[in-house]
């Protein structure tokens, strides 16, 4: 009986070992986050989720001190699975798998490691091209945690240097990186500017808002309690002007979680954790699209219009929207929180008020009215537009008009009205034209908005241009028959062996820049493409071009409508 009473007893002690054991690696791998990217503190001027122009910011940006050249690591053992560089996006950017399944991402790059450098620039050679993706199906470059990957800095759609660093899952969704891998100190809750009140009018279906009514704040944080009762028309919604900072960087950071509250039950919650790359132009329903673009402001709405897919939304009651039918007074909380649990809370009441015929549409036509759903087509003296279905998110009232205004050989001039509704896709607009046989694949739909002058790529067809547009602006037909223009920043067989290289400045009017090559002695070479600053940029390679001798250098560069200019010079290096 004592010896089996000792075999069981040892035999649970070894089961508890193995418990505890385990429980301990689980611990420890819980525990393994990934490393920093960056030499020193992980400090943020941007998070993830922040509203940007058509889309969420896709990752977190990290500080590298204002200067390019920090060093880059890989964040935990991986496989290279995407290098890209290109002129616009993310510019010179790496791209790891990880074991889990996991991608991180590394954008803005000055530059690559020496092994993948090495690799980009044979690649550019060999595809005689600037720009170039490739994506590795097998495990061509392994790279260790702690690894140099490349080095920080100002490529790309970047205006100042700095890391955007990104975590994608395995459906490549990207995710936010904090608080889950990474720890950052923060006891700063949101920041409160102004707290927007909309009413909602109606005719034929078609849903207008305007704004009834404006609370601003000075930087309120924490808990807030609004003494004087809010009267508003009804039905309403409410619009969240604000903004989150962290402890030790103060840049002025996106609101991710908002929640609200009507008679202490919840009636709209929005938690902006992950969003597939084809939800987030679903931005644009997010915020109050007419606040951004009339005022520059980014106001969040707590109304969810009838097309936005967005699907992170919960607890939504009737929309968001709040109908008062009664004379009572109704209590109103406001949340938003980090993602270090830090709150600012508003609490206000609420009550109705009698409904006010100011500022209301008026004189809309039917034909002009859009259901989100349905599509449409508008129709005005010589030009049309060609609305899908789910074009936009809400019903809207789309104006066609021709004006008086002459700015074209080609066309009328139309001036297209979407009342700051925003589109989730472009949509099609044609014009009536008289253009030569020898212009037609020279066409151009320009675009006159807030006096700025830009053209769409479009297409002639038996007397009418077409082309996608998707906002409010003048349109009529144009052509481009002028070829780019290209400035170098140094004289014809100028000494530059005390340079590290050349600049070519290339500009175009309209259409834009589509393509471009250089060649230096007769062969390609590899001219870097600064899209932003309008600059051809090559640096001297010795295993190419030889030193102490005159080169000579010429440029192709071609618009978007085929207009080509050649430009010839010389150097010494």
């Amino acid at each position: 009986m004592i010896l089996i009473y000792k075999t069981v007893w040892m035999r649970l002690q070894k089961i508890l070992l193995l418990l505890v054991f385990s429980i301990g690696i689980c611990d420890a791998y819980a525990q393994n986050k990934l490393i920093n990217p960056l030499d020193g503190k992980l400090l943020l001027s941007a998070n993830y989720g922040e509203l940007r122009s058509m889309h969420f910011h896709s990752g977190i940006d990290l500080k590298i001190g204002g200067k390019p050249g920090a060093k880059v690591y890989a964040v935990d053992d991986a496989c290279v699975y995407r290098l890209s560089v290109s002129p616009y996006g993310y510019g010179n950017c790496v791209y790891l798998k990880h074991s889990d399944g996991n991608i991180t991402v590394y954008g803005h790059l000055q530059k690559f490691n020496t092994v993948l450098a090495n690799f980009i620039k044979t690649e550019q050679y060999k595809r005689k091209s600037f720009a170039i993706d490739t994506v590795f199906t097998e495990a061509v470059f392994k790279v260790k945690r702690g690894e140099i990957i490349g080095f920080a800095g100002n490529s790309g759609g970047s205006f100042g240097p700095h890391l955007h660093f990104e975590i994608r899952d395995s459906l490549n969704v990207p995710i936010n990186p904090i608080p889950k891998f990474y720890d950052i100190t923060d006891n700063i809750p949101p920041t409160i500017k102004a707290l927007t009140i909309f009413t909602v009018d109606s005719f034929m279906n078609v849903g207008f808002k305007r704004i009834t009514q404006e609370i601003p704040f000075k930087n309120l944080k924490g808990k807030h309690n609004i003494s004087k009762t809010v009267e508003t028309e009804s039905p309403a919604f409410f619009g969240i002007e604000a903004f989150d900072n962290v402890t030790e960087t103060y840049n002025k950071l996106g609101i991710r979680k908002i929640h609200v509250s009507l008679d202490n039950t919840v009636i709209f919650s929005c938690f902006i954790d992950s969003v597939a790359f084809e939800k987030s132009r679903y931005i644009n329903s997010l915020q109050a699209y007419d606040l951004l673009i009339n005022e520059n402001r980014n106001v969040i709405k707590t109304f969810v219009e009838q097309g936005n897919n967005l699907n992170k939304y919960k607890n939504v009651v009737n929309t968001g929207i709040i109908e008062i039918n009664d004379s009572l007074m109704h209590s109103v909380s406001i949340t938003l929180e980090d993602d270090y649990k830090n709150k600012s809370v508003l609490n206000f009441n609420i009550k109705a008020k009698k409904k006010s015929d100011k500022n209301k549409f008026v004189n809309h036509q039917k034909s002009n009215c859009v259901e989100w759903k349905s599509g449409s087509a508008i129709l005005n003296e010589g030009a049309g537009l060609i609305i899908k279905p789910e074009t936009f998110y809400d019903n809207v009232y789309i104006e066609l008009k021709k004006s008086d205004t002459v700015a074209s050989n080609f066309s009328a001039v139309y001036f297209v009205n979407l009342h700051s509704a925003a589109a989730h896709k472009p949509f099609d607009i044609v014009i009536k034209a008289k253009v030569a046989d020898s212009l037609r694949n020279k066409v151009v739909i320009g675009e006159l908005r807030n006096g700025k002058l830009s053209a769409v790529n479009a297409k002639y067809f038996m007397g009418f241009v077409n082309a996608k547009i998707s906002s409010t602006a003048y349109y009529f037909v144009a052509v481009d028959t002028l070829s780019p223009l290209v400035t170098p920043k140094f004289k014809n067989s100028e000494d530059l062996r005390k340079q590290t290289g050349l600049k070519v400045k290339i500009e175009d009017n309209l259409s834009g820049i589509q393509k471009y090559a250089g060649y230096i002695d007769g062969e390609w070479a590899l001219f870097e493409y600064d899209a932003k600053n309008k600059m051809l940029i090559y640096e001297f390679d010795s295993k190419r071009i030889v030193r102490n001798k005159k080169h000579s250098l010429k440029l192709v560069v071609s618009d978007s409508k085929n207009n080509t200019a050649v430009f010839e010079s010389s150097f010494v290096w």
